[in-house]
């Protein structure tokens, strides 16, 4: 797809389209490769395009604390371009990956007076503030079994990427406590294993868990 095909950018007239395209260049890249670390200076608006990516960062100890896990079609934080600031946090991609680099000062000079592109960044920036929201109320708050129980059920369309050490990390505990749990959700058929990815057999019965 060209990048002026995607949804963000349907307010954009044919020439507009075209000069999106001219500032826009789509790249292709590897699981595991970085596409920024923490603290650089914020040039280009990414848009991932196809794939899955991790914003992450390092506590005190140098342990990875997952913020974010992004799925296409999505930018990718934002909030640095927006705020002209340096990334907060670093990024790499989770799977094989396409993302267009959009150089953000042009971007910005062409499209961002337009209430319709600057909505659509506010309102992507908004979904990410209770992504965060959410993760701090997993870490804070929620008991062990509440958080593994909820993220199953809401992320089961990535579940199938992402093996449960994976998860473990995403969620920030550690793989055993995750395995004890895992083996009392397949013993009671809620969920099913397949060589590390898993699979919900029965909806209601995991929803139960984790609403009172």
């Amino acid at each position: 797809m060209n990048i002026h095909e995607f949804y963000f950018f349907d307010s954009l007239d044919e020439k507009e389209k075209k000069e999106l395209e001219k500032i826009s260049r789509k790249k292709h890249y590897k699981k595991d490769e970085i596409l920024f670390y923490k603290g650089e200076e914020a040039k280009y608006l990414y848009l991932l395009v196809s794939g899955i990516v991790k914003v992450y960062k390092h506590d005190y100890k140098d342990n990875e604390i997952i913020i974010h896990n992004l799925r296409a079609p999505t930018f990718i934080a934002e909030i640095a371009n927006y705020e002209e600031i340096p990334f907060p946090a670093n990024c790499s991609f989770e799977t094989d990956s396409e993302v267009y680099v959009i150089e953000y000062n042009e971007f910005k000079k062409r499209f961002l007076s337009k209430p319709e592109i600057s909505m659509m960044l506010i309102k992507s920036l908004t979904k990410k503030i209770k992504a965060l929201e959410n993760f701090i109320n997993y870490n804070i708050t929620a008991d062990t079994n509440i958080k593994i129980t909820q993220f199953l059920y809401e992320n089961e369309e990535i579940l199938s990427s992402l093996k449960q050490v994976k998860i473990a990390s995403i969620l920030n505990i550690t793989p055993e406590t995750l395995s004890r749990k895992i083996s009392i959700l397949k013993k009671e058929k809620i969920i099913e294993n397949d060589k590390g990815y898993i699979k919900i057999l029965d909806h209601e019965k995991l929803k139960e868990l984790f609403e009172f």
